[in-house]
This record gives C-alpha cells, sequence and structure tokens, in this order.
C-alpha cells in the first residue's frame, strides 16, 4: 500500500449497491398487471355494450298506466291540494323555493315516495303513503311559512297528530329539520 500526504491508495474498495431485481423478475410485474387490467377492462367494455342492448324498450309503468316521459319533453308536475281537517298532521319533508327545475322537484318526489315505501314496515301508517306536492296557495294556513320564497311543499299524510311524530322517527328522519310534524289546523 502506498502512502502520500496521509491517503491510502491500494485496491479499489467495492461498494454494494442495489440494482433492482433482476431483469428477468421486471418484466413479471408488468405481466401481471396486464394480466389482470385487460380482462377487467374488456369485461367492463362487455358489460357496457350487453348493458346497453338490455335496456327495455319504452314500455307503459304498470304502477302509473302511463307511458315514461320522454327526455325531450318537459316534466309536468302533479300537484295536490292539502287536506285540512282539524286534528290531522302532514309531515313535511321539504319546503321548496320557486327556483327549483320541474325535473329536480319530481327526481325529489320519487325519492321520498321510494324511502316512505321502503320504511312502511317501521310503521303501519306509512302503507299506501306517497309523496304529494302542493303550491303555497293550496298549503293550510297553519303551515304557510312566513318566508315567501318558499312555494311548493312535499308532504305525507294526513295522519292522527298524535302520532305524526313517531312517523318521522320511522322514516330515519329528524323531527323540525328534515321532517316536520305539522298540524293543518291550529
Amino acid at each position: 500500500m502506498l502512502r502520500s500526504h496521509g491517503l491510502a491508495y491500494g485496491p479499489p474498495v467495492r461498494t454494494a449497491r442495489y440494482a433492482g431485481p433482476p431483469l428477468f423478475a421486471r418484466g413479471h410485474k408488468r405481466r401481471t398487471l396486464l394480466a389482470v387490467a385487460l380482462p377487467l377492462v374488456i369485461g367492463i367494455g362487455i358489460g357496457v355494450l350487453i348493458g346497453d342492448g338490455l335496456r327495455p324498450p319504452a314500455a307503459e309503468d304498470t304502477r302509473t298506466g302511463t307511458a315514461p316521459t320522454a327526455r325531450n319533453e318537459p316534466v309536468q308536475l302533479e300537484y295536490t291540494d292539502m287536506p285540512c281537517d282539524p286534528g290531522s298532521s302532514v309531515l313535511v319533508l321539504h319546503s321548496l323555493e320557486g327556483a327549483m327545475s320541474a325535473e329536480d322537484v319530481d327526481v325529489l318526489l320519487r325519492y321520498e315516495t321510494m324511502w316512505v315505501k321502503h320504511r312502511e314496515n317501521a310503521n303501519p301508517a306509512l302503507r299506501d303513503q306517497t309523496a304529494l306536492l302542493t303550491r303555497r296557495d293550496d298549503v293550510c294556513d297553519a303551515i304557510v311559512p312566513d318566508d315567501p320564497r318558499f312555494t311548493q311543499f312535499v308532504w305525507i299524510g294526513p295522519f292522527q297528530s298524535a302520532v305524526a311524530p313517531s312517523l318521522c322517527e320511522a322514516l330515519l328522519k329528524v323531527v323540525g329539520k328534515n321532517c316536520i310534524p305539522a298540524q293543518v289546523v291550529r
């Protein structure tokens, strides 16, 4: 070993460097990923193609006996007068502003009707109930809010006033927030 100015010269020192997996193993991960991803992508593509072919033609709705609304026709909302019998209540589920589109209101009505049907086993009073829509002018006087922005109301009922609060719980809704048991006559 030679020494010059305090440095040692000698055989080069070999250090171990990690060069990654062997070359034959590097392609294995890619092949595995390709073997899994390719059938998945092909399966999704075939499913989409088959799914579009399985859509039934526009047929008559068995529940209402009417043909479904075409996408280019505007949705026609059906309004109902709210019954205002003494001793009864309705569950006000939504107070809507007039700026809400008819399509969105229709979706909301369908959703609430579906939810009531889903929860009807929780309380027998919910059987055969559907979400109804009423204009501000056709709502019972005791229910009309002071805020004039609310022009439509989604509700179910009528029910006996003593039963109404328990129905909000049966629907898994919060009393006073997204379910207001409102007496129709005060």
